[in-house]
């Protein structure tokens, strides 16, 4: 019969064997679960856009990292071009916290340009780490000549090599 302390002995070498058999690659898989394929998609004007990843960069700040995003969508009539460019801290989720949302449309001769959140912008940031982003969005933009209202704007951007940290 085992002595209680024999017992203990026992479950604590199980422990340490059950803990130094997980690897740091288990955090990564944690990590990588909330990516998605990359995809930005949205409404704008009630009209389905499908836009492409362009690029991505951290700039350091004074309060911190600010991650940089870009997005395009090149029709085959160059006079029909779209692009959108995010600016907030690295690494940061939540509700609104988008510091600069620059959003530009070339369309039928005239140029559409401005900061959505000069006008309204709805917006969550649900994953925001070094191997992907991914938020919903909504907002609507006017200037002297036109209004632009996007819905359903959803982006999801696995990045192609994680940021090195």
């Amino acid at each position: 019969m085992k002595t209680p302390s024999q017992i203990f002995k026992v479950f604590f070498i199980s422990v340490i064997v059950l803990l130094s058999s997980c690897s740091k690659d288990d955090s990564k898989n944690d990590e990588n679960a909330s990516c998605q394929e990359t995809k930005i998609t949205m409404l704008v004007n009630g009209e389905s856009q499908s836009f492409h990843a362009y690029g991505r960069g951290i700039d350091i700040r004074s309060d911190g990292y600010e991650l940089s995003l870009n997005f395009g969508r090149e029709e085959q009539n160059p006079y029909q071009e779209q692009s959108i460019v995010l600016h907030l801290p690295y690494k940061a989720t939540g509700q609104n916290i988008i510091e600069q949302f620059i959003y530009s449309q070339y369309k039928d001769n005239t140029l559409f340009r401005g900061d959505f959140l000069e006008g309204e912008l709805q917006s969550n940031v649900i994953t925001n780490t070094k191997n992907c982003f991914r938020m919903t969005f909504s907002g609507k933009l006017s200037d002297a000549n036109q209004e632009v209202i996007i819905t359903e704007g959803k982006i999801s951007y696995t990045y192609e090599e994680p940021f090195s940290e």
